[in-house]
């Protein structure tokens, strides 16, 4: 894409022969419809990432291309009704914000899409590399997978790693792939760590906007410029 990176990267996030299989059999021509992926939405903001397999320990990915992407990430994440910190974690472990990257199994762009789960929501392979585009199917693919496994994140990112096919094949479990199982852990890493650096953000940015704020406590009671002042640095906040 112009203004975007223009070297391809290898990554091995999405590699394995089992992916590759299981990706391929996802059915192309299936379109998931507007209401439903408006249920998956509520579901997809309170996701527990302390439930299940452990997290492991990761490093946020600060770069470039971090910070250019980042509103563009966020507002369609918010748009879509997910956890943007969810999103950011999942790109952080499949392309590190490389929007030209390629896995040998064949998946592309930020959050490493298949051909076939690409052309499930309406994308040509082409298209995959378009930043806006993938991370909207992106987060449309994890909103399925987050209505299809009742909002159990463990299985909602093995199923975006692996296919959903072959978290069904093993009883809806976390399949006996090391790729998919270390997969987990660190987009849960992630994950704790995009949702504590927002905690820590909009606390910071909270007590800021107070200190500015023209009016002060009454009588034990927050004033309404102290209430508009919070709402304010929450809206600006990102923590990314």
């Amino acid at each position: 894409m112009p203004g975007l990176l223009l070297t391809s990267v290898l990554l091995n996030a999405c590699s394995d022969a089992v992916e590759t299989s299981a990706r391929s059999a996802r059915h192309p021509t299936a379109r998931t419809p507007d209401a439903a992926l408006q249920r998956d939405a509520v579901s997809m903001t309170t996701l527990n990432h302390s439930a299940g397999v452990p997290a492991a320990a990761v490093r946020p990915v600060v770069s470039a291309q971090q910070r250019r992407l980042t509103p563009l990430i966020n507002a369609i994440a918010l748009g879509e009704g997910v956890e943007p910190a969810l999103v950011h974690a999942v790109i952080s472990q499949e392309s590190r914000y490389h929007a030209r990257a390629g896995s040998p199994a064949g998946a592309v762009g930020l959050m490493q899409l298949m051909p076939a789960t690409a052309a499930r929501y309406g994308l040509t392979p082409n298209e995959r590399y378009d930043p806006a585009k993938n991370v909207r199917a992106g987060i449309r693919y994890l909103k399925f997978l987050s209505r299809q496994f009742n909002g159990q994140l463990d299985l909602i990112l093995a199923g975006y790693n692996a296919g959903e096919g072959a978290v069904q094949k093993y009883g809806n479990r976390i399949p006996p792939y090391r790729e998919t199982q270390d997969y987990v852990r660190k987009v849960k890493g992630y994950l704790a760590l995009y949702r504590q650096r927002r905690r820590h953000h909009v606390a910071n940015a909270t007590t800021m906007a107070l200190a500015r704020a023209p009016w002060r406590r009454l009588q034990g009671g927050i004033t309404q410029a102290e209430n508009t002042a919070r709402d304010d640095a929450r809206s600006r906040s990102t923590g990314y």
